[in-house]
């Protein structure tokens, strides 16, 4: 093994790759330090071990889809708001491999680790829009855990290969949830 300097940067970088193209359970300290070409000893100058560097990958995963929806957000309300916040978070995991397994492990950690609060303050958002409207059937919490459920149901199918390889179709059909789920929206504003 090489004695070459790296950083916490790199490190992260490399992680994300590994996760990225193998998936989660693919990134040890061992093969991270291979990638690296490091002794996985130097790894714990950085990291207290896997759980905390997944913890920081995590954050950073959650942070950017907050970022992303936060500002797809700007101006809109009602169903339209929820259509977007839905198509970006579609698109957000789509484009991020395997590293839609994070979401998985999310419930590992702690309520207060960075991980856990990111993806807290996702689901905040999406409470917030639920507030800001009228449902036609449903309660508040279940409609979010219903969206919740469609979107990255509907990704974690469409990323292991069981939806249509054409990308077109398998909008049409994300675009056809997305309407189920918008139904129980009414436009009529919240009287709080």
């Amino acid at each position: 093994m090489s004695n070459r300097r790296i950083n916490r940067e790199q490190i992260i970088q490399t992680a994300q790759t590994i996760i990225f193209e193998q998936g989660v359970k693919a990134l040890t300290f061992q093969s991270l330090s291979k990638a690296l070409n490091i002794r996985s000893q130097s790894l714990y100058n950085y990291f207290r071990n896997i759980s905390d560097l997944i913890d920081q990958i995590g954050t950073i995963f959650m942070d950017n889809l907050y970022r992303r929806v936060t500002d797809g957000l700007v101006g809109m309300a009602g169903q339209a708001a929820f259509r977007r916040y839905a198509e970006i978070a579609h698109n957000y995991f789509e484009s991020q491999g395997k590293m839609v397994e994070l979401i998985y492990d999310v419930h590992n950690f702690d309520h207060d680790s960075s991980f856990y609060q990111a993806t807290a303050k996702v689901l905040d958002l999406l409470n917030k829009l639920v507030a800001s409207v009228h449902l036609r059937h449903m309660q508040a919490d279940s409609y979010v855990q219903t969206l919740i459920s469609s979107v990255l149901g509907f990704t974690v199918i469409e990323i292991m290969g069981f939806l249509p390889v054409e990308r077109s179709e398998r909008q049409r059909q994300f675009e056809e949830l997305l309407d189920l789920q918008l139904s129980e929206i009414s436009e009529t504003p919240n009287t709080l």
